[in-house]
């Protein structure tokens, strides 16, 4: 009997709280996640923002300014790694955001580097003041100049307010 009436008091809590988690997500942002992809260009100095599909965000594009981060050496699985954490403004015709990313760079023979990471928005005004957002960052570069060959950004973003 004490194992019927704990394990009715288990569902029933579990399912308070799904329901609460769902009011709450409900509540906290009523916009649906649209996916964008990010292009920059020229040494990673320029973007092009472009809307996968229908939302608030709009394409656009500007520049992009890099800061404030670190860089360590790393070996996992016997392969060499530098891992990187930068800060990257992108200043539009529709406003400015930020976002800060996780990098992995790897260089490989012939002169080349490719590098993946995540990115996560952090702030952003005009257009941009209420978008969050997450992604994914892939390129590859020259090693000896640092020169992007190609530098693609994807991910999900929101906006509330």
């Amino acid at each position: 009997m004490y194992r019927k009436i704990s394990a009715v008091l288990v569902v029933a809590a579990v399912g308070g709280i799904a329901a609460l988690l769902t009011t709450g997500a409900a509540a906290g942002s009523s916009a649906k996640p649209e996916r964008i992809a990010i292009v920059l260009g020229g040494n990673a100095s320029t973007f092009q923002l472009t809307p996968i599909g229908s939302g608030p965000v709009h394409s656009d594009s500007g520049t992009v300014t890099a800061c404030c981060w670190t860089n360590r050496d790393v070996t996992r699985d016997g392969q060499s790694a530098s891992l990187a954490d930068p800060k990257l403004t992108f200043e539009g015709g529709h406003g400015t955001f930020t976002w800060r990313a996780h990098l992995t760079f790897v260089d490989i023979n012939n002169d080349y580097t490719v590098a993946t990471g995540v990115w996560k928005i952090t702030h952003g005004t005009g257009q941009y003041a209420h978008l969050k957002g997450h992604g994914r960052q892939a390129f590859a570069q020259k090693t000896q100049d640092g020169q992007d060959v190609a530098d693609k950004a994807e991910g999900v973003v929101t906006t509330s307010g």
